[in-house]
């Protein structure tokens, strides 16, 4: 095995743990939004917080490294190709929607559900960041067709890909902001 072949199944195998790892997060969400208890709503929020610390972001950027060291290493690729600078387009508005919105949103969330546990306003807020993560969610989908496929700018399967997933983003945003709860205590 070469060393290149080494960094590509580590890459790849980062990348499973970090896209899988967020897609069974929605799984997990939607069975968790359909519990007659809301305190498992309120307790997925506080194991979202820590698997992303914890395992989604490790898993991203040891997938970022090692997809740089795998360009570094590579006599074909280079940081100028189109479908290179797109990857790292996309991870830039993934990784800054994670750390300027959903960590910092998640550690308030927790501690709001610690302070007031499953009120109306922490199971709305919750509702609120859940569905934001599926939109998330698509762009990883849309770097790994981009990781794929290796698209240029001016190719119109890229074009129709983000068409695609942006309208998956924007369904599935507006269906979870529309999806109905598990009653707080005090609605019950």
């Amino acid at each position: 095995m070469s060393w290149y072949e080494f960094l590509l199944f580590f890459h790849i195998a980062m990348a499973v743990v970090w896209v899988g790892g967020a897609a069974m997060l929605q799984f997990v969400a939607l069975r968790a939004m359909r519990a007659s208890d809301p305190m498992r709503l309120v307790a997925l929020g506080q194991d979202v917080e820590w698997i992303g610390n914890r395992v989604l972001v490790p898993s991203a950027a040891l997938a970022v490294l090692s997809g740089v060291l795998l360009v570094i290493d590579s006599d074909v690729w280079g940081f100028g190709d189109d479908w290179i600078v797109i990857g790292i387009i996309l991870f830039a508005i993934t990784f800054l929607a994670g750390a300027l919105f959903f960590g910092p949103e998640s550690g308030r969330l927790g501690k709001l559900a610690a302070a007031e546990g499953p009120s109306p306003a922490v199971l709305g807020k919750l509702k609120r960041l859940l569905a934001l993560t599926r939109a998330d969610l698509m762009l990883l989908f849309l770097i790994i067709f981009d990781m794929s496929v290796k698209p240029s700018w001016g190719d119109a399967w890229l074009w129709i890909a983000v068409l695609v997933f942006a309208a998956l983003a924007a369904l599935l945003v507006r269906n979870g902001l529309n999806a109905r709860l598990a009653a707080a205590p005090s609605e019950a």
